[in-house]
């Protein structure tokens, strides 16, 4: 086997397997919105038939080039055919595919690298001989086959109790007609978090990537007036969420509850098997994903810097990652 850069030639082996085997964001119009910044490679069998594909994002932090997810990206897009029928085989084979990537990782060139593997990839053996270092990261999953009443009854108490008062309030919880109603509800919230974000990436994904067949989004009004949205992009099985926000000067305990709420019901609407939040590592957030009634799920970051460049990280940053 062997990687090498997908080109264009390869443009529809590459759309028939990544519609089978990878997610929403492998597909073409996702990926594209990243332009020269984003790389996208090409694993090929000793026939050079392709057979799978991940990719990386090149960019600068603190003045130094670097490689990580892309952007609203939760992982690396890493996906592969494995022809094996025998457990043995499938597992030597997946091997060896991992090995392939990671010595494609060692061999780039860049200050530090952050990449992470999608959920259900687990051996990161090779990475580890090769010296990264290797970190658990968790999402909380949703499991929408189940009857929204379970759902309803997953949630904790305080999330029930939340939708009961938007419900009492008079909250107007309804499918998001207006993108840029949820665009000022987000930079609200990454303004009051005092938090940068690339404005030109985000305003691809709600203008130009989102459609009706790809993404869901809610939005909460008060008084006609809009406080509060979630947004979501899916693929043909689960759905993600990506971003929200709400209005600090107009909150209710119930919008933000009600609009994620209500992007999961929807999910389960159009037949999507998951929903996925995407996790955090920061305490807060990850206890409000947690109260939604999920399966903690884990998946893997890969890094790698020089121990003076991952010290300096460390200090200005308080984490790698």
């Amino acid at each position: 086997m062997k990687i090498k850069i997908l080109h264009n030639n390869d443009s529809s082996a590459y759309d028939k397997l990544s519609a089978t085997y990878g997610s929403v964001f492998n597909s073409a119009d996702w990926l594209k919105m990243y332009a020269d910044q984003l790389t996208l490679m090409g694993i090929y069998n000793d026939n050079e038939n392709l057979i799978g594909s991940f990719f990386y994002y090149r960019s600068t932090k603190f003045g130094l080039p670097y490689i990580v997810n892309p952007p609203f990206a939760p992982h690396n897009g890493l996906f592969f055919v494995n022809p094996s029928q025998n457990k043995s085989n499938q597992n030597t084979f997946e091997k060896n595919v991992m090995e392939l990537v990671s010595d494609f990782f060692k061999s780039i060139s860049a200050v530090f690298l952050v990449t992470a593997l999608p959920v259900g990839f687990k051996d990161t053996q090779p990475f580890l001989w090769k010296k990264f270092a290797v970190q658990p990261k968790y999402t909380y999953r949703v499991d929408l086959l189940q009857p929204e009443n379970v759902l309803l009854e997953n949630l904790t108490s305080e999330k029930r109790k939340s939708l009961n008062k938007a419900q009492k309030d008079g909250l107007i919880i309804k499918a998001s007609d207006d993108i840029k109603v949820v665009s000022e509800l987000v930079m609200k919230t990454f303004a009051r978090q005092n938090k940068k974000v690339n404005i030109h990436l985000l305003n691809k994904i709600l203008f130009e990537f989102a459609k009706p067949e790809n993404s869901i989004s809610f939005t909460a009004y008060e008084n006609n007036k809009p406080i509060a949205a979630s947004f979501c992009i899916h693929d043909k099985t689960t759905a993600y969420y990506i971003i929200g926000g709400y209005d600090s000067e107009n909150k209710h305990h119930g919008a933000g509850v009600s609009t994620m709420w209500n992007c999961m019901l929807k999910a389960q609407s159009i037949g999507l098997k998951t929903f996925d939040f995407e996790g955090s590592m920061l305490p807060d957030v990850e206890k409000y994903f947690r109260e939604f009634g999920g399966t903690m799920v884990p998946y893997f970051a890969i890094t790698k810097a020089p121990a003076l460049v991952e010290f300096v990280l460390k200090l200005v940053k308080g984490t790698l990652t």
